[in-house]
C-alpha cells in the first residue's frame, strides 16, 4: 500500500467543517457494523489491542459530552474558601472557571503543554484542598473542548463505551503512570520502604537507569500466552534528527525500555547498527543476544517489535507539498511510509497476538507538546483491526491516557490515607496501604487526575458510560480475569498492591452480551488532508486567556461550560455502598461505611470501594480537612471523630464513593435522638435480589 497517499486522504479529523457533529467517521461505522457471533461475550475474544495516549484530562476532553459526570455534575466537590471546585483563584486571587478552547478558530494545537511532575502534580492538589492548580499549572489548565474540536472522540464515545471514573494510577507524569499499565507498581517491593520511581529520570534507558521487578507481560509469556508491544522504533535507539524521532520513533512511551530484565540495548535495532555508546559492533551485540536463554530471547522480541525488517526506508520522512488556507504554498516533512508496517501485516495474515500494545510516535500520541494528529492514528489502528470483520467480532480495543498533562479535572482521586495514621482516614484490615504512599514527600502515590477511557469492541457498543472506578492497574486485572477464564491457569500479577485491587475494578462491567448493532447507517466523513489542516491552524490566532470573574459573574452561577443535554445509557455496576452517621454522645460522631454483598443479576458479585470525606467547616482550626477510607467488599469501617475539632462543635461532613454515590451529614451535640438509615430493597426470601428502590428508616 502507498502508506503516505493513504495518510494524507484520511479525514480532516479536526475540521469543523469537514468533521460535523452528526456524521460518524468511516472507521467507527465499520466496528459498529460488524457483530460478535449472538450471545457472544467478552469471553470469546481472542485478542485484546491497547494503546495508550498522552496527556489528556476526563474534564479537558470530555467535560462537555452528555451523560457523562462532567461539568453538569450535581454535587462538586466543595473548595476550602467555600467555592464550588469549578471556582478556581490564581496567586492574585482572581478568580477562574473551566473555558473552552477552540481548535477549528485557534491555533491552541500548536500553544504546547502544561506542568506535570511529581512536584507539580501533588502540588495542585495540595493535600486534597484542590485548590492551587492555576499558581502551579496556569490559568490554560482550565481549557476545555467540545464535540466540535474533537468529534472523533466524541463519535468514539457515541458507539461505544466511555469510562468516567477512570484514573491514572499516580500523581505523576509518563513513565510512571506507564510502568503501572506494564507491571502493576513503580516500587520493587509493596512496602513505603521501598524507592518508588515518581520521576522519569529514575527510568531512562538513554541515560542507562533501569528499574527492575516483574512485569505483565512476562506472566503472560510464561503462562503461554502471546503478546506483542508494536511501535514504528523504540527510544532507546535515539534515532538522529529531532523530526525523525518525532515522527518515527516511540516517544519513549513503551516503558518495558526501562526495564533491566528485558536487555533493551540487544533489542533488533542494536543488532543491526551496533551500541555506539557501549562500543559495541552489531556483530557484538548480536553475539550477546545468542547467549541469552529463549525466554530471554522472546521478551526482547515482543517487547520491541518494531518495523525494521520492513520491505522500506521505515525511518523516512517525505516531503508533502500543499497551499495552506491563504493560499500560500507550504512544504511539511512527514512519514514516507506505513509507520503501522508490523502491526497491520500480522492482523492482515492472521497472526495478531492475544495481547497487543501499540505505542505512537510523539506527533501521533495527542501529547501536548505536538500537534493534534493523535487522532488519525486511532482511526488508522481500528481501520487495520476492522478491515477483516472476523478479526474485528473477536477484539477488544482500549484506548486510555497516561496521565492529564497539566489539565484539571473536577473530581478529587480516590487516594490511600498515610500508613499509621488514622487522622487522615482508615482502610479494612486485609487492605494494605504501604505501596502506595511515598514517604520523602509524605504523600499518597495514587490514584491520579481522571483521564479518558474508551473500550471498543463487540461487546462494549451502544454509546455506553460506565462508572465504575479503574485506573491503569485495571487493565492487568482484565486480562487476569480474561485469560484466567480461557486457559483454566491461575493468571496473576503480584506487583498489584491489594488497595488498588480493592478499589479499582478489572473493567468486566464495562461489556455486555453481543447483539445486533446498535446504531442507524449514516454518511462516511468526507476525508481530506489531515496534515494541511493541522498545519492551517498556525496561521489562526492564539488561544486568549479568559477574564477573571466579576463578583455579578459568580453570583449568576452561569460560568460553567454547558454540558451536552440529555443522558446515556450507564452500565450495570456490583456496587451497593452505604455511609450512616450519628452521634455517639454528646462529644463524639460516628461515621459507617459499608460495601455490602448482594446478588446482582444471577451472580454474586462484591466489590469493594473508596470513600472521600471532606468537611466545610473549620477541623481543628483549619479549613479544607479531608479523609480517606478504603472498605473490602462485604466489610464495613468505622471511624470517630470529636465534636470538639469541629469550629463551634459542628459536625458538616461530605461523603463520596463512586458513581455518584453522596452523603451529607450535619449536625451538633443539640441533634435529637433520632437515626436515620436508607436501605436498599431487596426481594424473595433465599435467594434475595435488589428490586432497585430504597427504604428509608427514621
Amino acid at each position: 500500500m502507498n502508506a503516505r497517499r493513504e495518510f494524507l486522504k484520511k479525514a480532516a479529523l479536526l475540521s469543523g467543517a469537514a468533521t460535523l457533529p452528526n456524521v460518524i467517521p468511516m472507521s467507527i461505522q465499520k466496528a459498529l457494523a460488524i457483530d460478535a457471533d449472538p450471545n457472544s461475550t467478552f469471553y470469546d475474544a481472542e485478542h485484546v489491542v491497547i494503546l495508550m495516549q498522552e496527556n489528556r484530562s476526563f474534564d479537558h476532553m470530555f467535560g462537555t459530552l452528555k451523560g457523562v459526570r462532567g461539568f453538569n455534575d450535581p454535587r462538586p466537590f466543595t473548595l476550602p474558601d467555600q467555592d464550588p471546585v469549578w471556582l478556581q483563584k490564581d496567586a492574585a486571587g482572581n478568580v477562574y472557571a473551566p473555558f473552552h478552547i477552540d481548535i477549528n478558530k485557534t491555533k491552541i494545537t500548536w500553544q504546547g503543554g502544561l506542568p506535570h511532575s511529581w512536584t507539580d502534580q501533588l502540588a495542585a492538589r495540595n493535600g486534597g484542598r484542590y485548590d492551587q492548580w492555576l499558581p502551579v499549572k496556569s490559568l490554560m489548565c482550565l481549557g476545555h473542548y467540545d464535540r466540535l474540536d474533537i468529534p472523533f472522540y466524541y463519535a468514539m464515545a457515541d458507539a461505544f463505551t466511555i469510562c468516567d471514573h477512570n484514573f491514572c494510577s499516580s500523581l505523576t507524569g509518563t513513565t510512571p503512570n506507564r510502568l503501572f499499565m506494564w507491571t502493576g507498581n513503580i516500587r520493587p517491593e509493596l512496602n513505603a520502604t521501598s524507592v518508588a520511581a515518581v520521576n522519569n529520570s529514575q527510568a531512562e534507558s538513554r541515560d542507562d537507569v533501569y528499574v527492575d521487578w516483574e512485569t505483565f507481560p512476562e506472566v503472560l509469556e510464561d503462562n503461554g500466552i502471546d503478546w506483542k508491544i508494536y511501535q514504528n522504533e523504540i527510544w532507546t535507539a535515539d534515532v538522529k534528527g529531532e523530526e525523525v524521532d518525532d515522527w518515527m520513533g516511540n516517544y519513549g512511551d513503551n516503558a518495558i525500555e526501562y526495564v533491566k530484565r528485558y536487555n533493551v540495548k540487544l533489542s533488533a535495532y542494536f543488532r543491526k547498527h551496533g551500541d555506539p555508546k557501549a562500543k559495541l559492533s552489531a556483530a557484538e551485540v548480536t553475539e550477546k543476544y545468542n547467549q541469552l536463554s529463549q525466554r530471554e530471547k522472546n521478551l526482547i522480541d515482543k517487547a520491541f517489535a518494531s518495523n525494521i525488517d520492513a520491505p522500506f526506508n521505515y525511518l523516512e520522512l517525505a516531503p508533502f507539498d500543499y497551499k495552506d488556507d491563504q493560499g500560500k504554498p507550504q512544504t511539511l516533512n512527514i512519514p514516507k511510509n506505513d509507520i503501522f508496517h508490523q502491526f497491520r501485516s500480522d492482523v492482515d495474515s492472521g497472526k495478531l497476538p492475544a495481547v497487543s500494545w501499540l505505542v505512537a510516535p510523539q506527533r501521533f500520541s495527542d501529547h501536548t507538546s505536538s500537534p493534534l494528529y493523535g487522532t488519525w492514528y486511532v482511526s488508522e489502528a481500528i481501520d487495520i483491526l476492522t478491515k477483516n470483520p472476523e478479526v474485528w467480532k473477536k477484539t477488544i480495543f482500549i484506548l486510555t491516557y497516561d496521565e492529564n498533562d497539566g489539565y484539571f479535572d473536577h473530581i478529587p482521586p480516590y487516594v490511600v490515607p498515610k500508613p499509621g495514621d488514622s487522622s487522615s482516614g482508615k482502610v479494612s484490615s486485609k487492605i494494605d496501604i504501604s505501596a502506595d504512599y511515598e514517604l520523602k514527600k509524605d504523600s499518597p502515590i495514587g490514584l491520579g487526575y481522571r483521564v479518558p477511557m474508551l473500550v471498543a469492541s463487540p461487546w462494549s457498543k451502544g454509546g455506553y458510560v460506565n462508572s465504575q472506578v479503574f485506573d491503569h492497574t485495571s487493565t492487568i486485572m482484565f486480562l487476569e480475569h480474561l485469560f484466567s477464564h480461557k486457559t483454566g491457569k491461575r493468571i496473576r500479577s503480584q506487583q498489584i498492591s491489594s488497595w488498588r485491587r480493592e478499589i479499582c475494578g478489572d473493567l468486566t462491567s464495562i461489556f455486555r452480551p453481543a447483539t445486533a448493532s446498535e446504531s442507524s447507517p449514516v454518511a462516511p466523513l468526507k476525508r481530506e488532508q489531515v496534515v494541511t489542516n493541522i498545519q492551517n491552524a498556525k496561521n489562526k490566532p492564539a488561544q486568549l486567556k479568559p477574564k477573571p470573574l466579576t463578583q455579578a459573574e459568580i453570583a449568576s452561577n452561569k460560568y460553567l461550560p454547558s454540558q451536552e443535554t440529555g443522558t446515556r445509557k450507564a452500565c450495570a455496576l456490583p456496587y451497593l455502598l452505604s455511609a450512616d452517621c450519628s452521634l455517639t454522645n454528646a462529644e463524639s460522631v460516628t461515621i459507617d461505611f459499608q460495601s455490602l454483598k448482594q446478588k446482582f443479576g444471577h451472580k454474586l458479585v462484591s466489590v469493594g470501594s473508596p470513600f472521600s470525606m471532606y468537611t466545610r467547616n473549620l477541623y481543628k482550626g483549619v479549613a479544607g480537612k479531608t479523609w480517606s477510607y478504603a472498605v473490602s467488599a462485604g466489610d464495613q469501617l468505622t471511624d470517630q471523630l470529636q465534636l470538639s475539632d469541629f469550629s463551634k462543635g459542628i459536625y458538616d461532613l461530605h461523603i463520596s464513593a463512586p458513581n455518584g454515590f453522596y452523603r451529607h451529614f450535619r449536625g451538633d451535640k443539640n441533634d435529637p435522638s433520632l437515626l436515620v438509615s436508607l436501605e436498599y430493597e431487596t426481594k424473595g426470601f433465599l435467594s434475595k435480589t435488589l428490586t432497585g428502590n430504597i427504604n428509608i428508616t427514621i
